[in-house]
This record gives structure tokens, sequence and C-alpha cells, in this order.
């Protein structure tokens, strides 16, 4: 069974008789994202069909859409006015094969690219959304403001939720100028711990980084700024850098677009996790990592991409994240065969519970992409 409304209406209405007969719903825009997707349930709830107009603000830095606009077409939009989307949404293409997705679900996702540490992350640029509960009422939240603290800060709340919350119809976007200039330093590097250390001490410095990655034996820093600046800062962190190779313009970009999003750095039948966790904590995940694991870094070391042949499925990242960092790491499985290990750890008692009331809040009956939720089985 699949449910596709044509309007807000029809989509509330859908919600509240699913949740009347206990009908479970896999929310979902174009699929794009199916490791982190709605996972299974008693009907598919399609997205595509709600259409509606963009309003964009140049001037203001705000940008008003619904939630199914196709991302690479916000990209687009966007760079006709010198204008991005700040926290550099990666296109799931690479990973999963289905295409670039919808602003709704690099939303509802919550995941950012390499400009986090430096612009901060996707629920720090939600400044309004529109939507449909589980309950199947439908809200407005937040404004087309830079400042909005009526109320709960839902905007933050539902960014990352995964569907399970809400169903996001319209979104309000706070965007940035792209930079008129950009060039990459490449460094050799051939361990973790020194390209972590390569990236703390280029950052201890504020000279236009705006992205420190690491990958087969190389930092990337990304620095950007006016075209009649750049040439000073790059010299400037060359000066305090081990030697290096630059990139410059439209190569430098795209570098990036690769390094947020994988391309061209992942093999088919590759297993993809995702582990956040602090950068001083990379080179021991690094140690505790089979010889034939692939590991990269963004976010300056914040976030390792943990890449393993498709044998080792039953490799447990979550005991290896937590050996390493504690409870300030985790671990996702984005990608991979049938395994053991779950692609999500189960939440600690006091967090689940917590988790398990927001969640009765938005949708008592748990309808919502149930196997998407915190602990739940995708």
């Amino acid at each position: 069974m699949a449910y596709r409304p044509a309007t807000i209406e029809e989509l509330a209405e859908m919600i509240r008789d699913a949740a009347v007969h206990g009908r479970s719903l896999a929310v979902s825009g174009t699929g794009s994202r199916p490791g982190i997707g709605p996972g299974a349930a008693d009907a598919d709830l399609d997205l595509t069909g709600l259409g509606g107009s963009i309003d964009h603000d140049p001037g203001e830095l705000l940008l008003t859409l619904p939630a199914s606009t196709p991302l690479d077409h916000v990209e687009k939009l966007l760079a006709q006015s010198g204008q991005c989307l700040a926290f550099e949404p990666p296109s799931p293409d690479a990973i999963w094969g289905l295409g670039h997705g919808t602003i709704g679900g690099a939303v509802a996702s919550g995941l950012s690219g390499p400009r986090r540490p430096f612009a901060g992350a996707c629920r720090d640029h939600v400044l309004g959304l529109s939507g449909v509960t589980g309950r199947g009422e439908i809200f407005t939240a937040g404004g087309k403001v830079l400042k909005n603290v009526t109320g709960f800060d839902l905007p933050r709340l539902l960014t990352g939720s995964r569907g399970t919350l809400a169903v996001l119809t319209q979104i309000t976007l706070k965007v940035l100028p792209l930079a008129p200039a950009q060039a990459t330093l490449q460094l050799p590097a051939d361990t973790a711990a020194k390209a972590v250390r390569i990236m703390a001490d280029a950052l201890m410095v504020d000279g236009g980084i705006t992205g420190a990655a690491w990958s087969e034996g190389e930092v990337q820093l990304r620095i950007e700024s006016s075209p009649a600046v750049l040439p000073a800062l790059v010299d400037a962190a060359r000066a305090r850098l081990p030697a290096s190779r630059l990139i410059e313009g439209d190569a430098s970009r795209g570098l990036w677009t690769a390094i947020a999003s994988l391309y061209g750095h992942v093999q088919a039948d590759e297993i993809i996790w995702r582990c956040p966790l602090p950068a001083s904590r990379a080179p021991a995940l690094a140690a505790l990592l089979p010889p034939d694991a692939r590991l990269r870094l963004d976010w300056a070391g914040a976030l390792a991409w943990v890449l393993l042949s498709a044998g080792a499925a039953d490799l447990d990242l979550h005991a290896l994240v937590a050996q390493a960092a504690g409870r300030d790491g985790h671990a996702e499985r984005l990608r991979g065969p049938a395994s053991p290990i779950p692609a999500r750890a189960p939440l600690e008692p006091g967090l689940a519970a917590l988790s398990a009331r927001v969640k009765a809040q938005f949708d008592p009956a748990g309808i919502l992409s149930p196997a998407a939720a915190p602990g739940g089985a995708a």
C-alpha cells in the first residue's frame, strides 16, 4: 500500500487514518537515503506529490521552499545568486546510487558536510518548518527571521528526526554567500595521528580555513576568501605547515564536493560506517581497525568514515568507537549486507526514555517511520 498526497490537508487526513487503524508509514521523498531512511512499514508515504512555490530573498539570505524540492535544484538556484547552503549537505548518491534526494531529506537526515565545524550544523541553518505531526496536526514552527524564540525550538528538534516525529512539508533556511575564491592545500600525512596534529596546528590560526580532511595519506585544507586576500592566506598557511601542493578554483571546489559526498572514494561493495567522535580520539579508532579497513577523516578529524570489505560485516564498530572515544562518539552503518551488528546501537536507558516521551508527544500511535526511530530496526 502506498499514499501519495497532493496537498497538506490530504497528508494530514492520511496520517489520521493510519493512526486510527494502527498502520505504520514509511515516510520518504525520492527514497535516496535507504540506509538512514524509514525502513519497513505497513505502507509507504510518498511526499513527492507535495509541491509549492519557492521564495528566495537573496538580500535577506533567506530561502523558503517545499520539502520535496530536489537538493541539486536548490544548490543551482542559490549559486545563480552567489549563495549556498552553508552546512554543505552531502549528496547521498555516491553511497546509495539513488540520486541527490530532496531538501526535505537533507534536513530530516540532519547530515552536514565539511563546513560543519566552521559554519555550524544543518540544524543551525533551519529557521522554520511546516508539516504534519503523527497526530495528523498541521503546524508551522519558527519563521523567516534570524532570531525567533517564541515557544519551543521545533526546527532544531525536528531537524535530523528522520521522519519519526513529523512529516516536513515546507522549510525556511538561512543561506550564506559563496566564497568568491577558494584554494586547497594538500599535505602528506601517513597516519591518522599525524593528520589530526597537522589539522589542529592549521586551525590554531584564523586563516580562512573552511575545510580540513584526510584520506589516503594526505591532508586537505580548504581556504576561502576574496581573490585579493586569498594568496596571502595561502602563503601564511604554507609558511607554518609542512610542504604542500596547491589546488585552486574549480579543481578545489570539485575536490570538496567529492569529500563531502564520498564521490570516487567508495567501492560498490564496501560497507560504510559514519562515526562522529572527538578529533583527538580519531587516532585511537584508527589503531583498532583491521589492516584492510580504509579510514577517511573530515571535520578536522571529528568525523571518521570507516570503509570495510564486504567480508567484514560482523565487525562491531559500535564497540570500537566506544573503546576509542567512550560516550563521546558513536557509529552508524549507512550501507552494508545483513549483519547481526545493528546499524545503530541501542540508546542508553535514560536517553531511550526521553526519546520515547518525545515520540509519544508528536506521534502517540507510533506510526511514523518506526524503524528509523532511535533503537528501531532499520
